[in-house]
């Protein structure tokens, strides 16, 4: 995933729940604790399962709230703040609302076309889409230079090329996150640092993201928390753009994005 957006700084809320607060015996030296493996197989074992957990998910609606760090000309951090509604059906239907400090943005995949509109200037653009989502999330990086909003929930726990940039993975506590209790993993990359929030239980959902580009000077933070509703009643309609009447067609920019190469990536509000 690629960031150079992030946003956030409130993570952590459960790491005191794994150290102790006092020393062992009175006097005593701390029994020494053996090292700990750069990367803690539990760690990816829960990333993985909460990928399985998705990828068996049929339908689904994510709402995340999201903000994301940007950079002003004087060099000044400053926080955007945004919400996206995301829903979701396989293998070939997507339907995305952005609305945020920077734009407001709605996103439509049929199977066959994909479309994105910005209703406040009235411009839409479409291009001939793959017939699966999946698919779909790699023509839009690597042709298009379109980072699809979350949509590193397609990609964690099963993409091959992300579980092998992993450099660090650890277990940092237990935290509840809009009253779902989870377990709080720290992963990272040569270029980025990134948290998860898994829900514990039957439901392995991701809770929150927080994803922090280490490679630049201010360390950008994208951070992700979502509310999920995995039975919502999705008809056909909601997947498909009809333009408005007053709207102007515009072509999409090809790139050579090379999106594919930075497993991690943040969308920006």
């Amino acid at each position: 995933m690629r960031t150079g957006k992030g946003g956030g700084g409130r993570a952590l809320l459960g790491a005191l729940l794994v150290f102790g607060l006092g020393a062992g015996a009175s006097g005593g030296a701390r029994a020494a604790e053996a090292p700990k493996p750069a990367i803690d197989p539990t760690a990816i074992a829960a990333l993985q399962r909460m990928g399985a957990f998705l990828r068996g998910l049929q339908t689904m609606e994510v709402q995340s709230e999201m903000t994301t760090d940007d950079v002003l000309g004087s060099g000044q951090k400053v926080e955007l703040q945004g919400t996206v509604d995301m829903k979701v059906r396989r293998p070939s239907r997507l339907s995305v609302d952005v609305r945020s400090d920077r734009k407001n943005e709605r996103i439509t995949y049929d199977g066959t076309t994909f479309t994105v509109f910005q209703p406040t200037i009235g411009y839409y653009a479409s291009f001939s889409a793959p017939p699966t989502l999946g698919e779909l999330v790699d023509v839009l990086e690597q042709k298009y230079g379109v980072d699809l909003p979350l949509a590193d929930l397609f990609r964690l726990g099963n993409n091959e090329g992300q579980l092998a940039a992993i450099r660090g993975a650890s277990f940092v506590g237990y935290s509840t996150v809009k009253g779902s209790v989870c377990s709080h993993y720290a992963f990272h990359q040569s270029d980025v640092d990134w948290e998860l929030w898994i829900q514990d239980g039957a439901q392995p959902l991701p809770r929150k993201l927080v994803i922090r580009t280490t490679t630049e000077k201010t360390q950008p933070q994208h951070t992700s928390v979502m509310t999920w509703n995995l039975s919502p009643t999705l008809e056909d309609q909601a997947f498909v753009f009809t333009p408005p009447a007053n709207a102007q067609r515009i072509e999409f920019d090809v790139t050579k994005a090379g999106a594919a190469s930075r497993p991690m990536k943040g969308g920006a509000p």
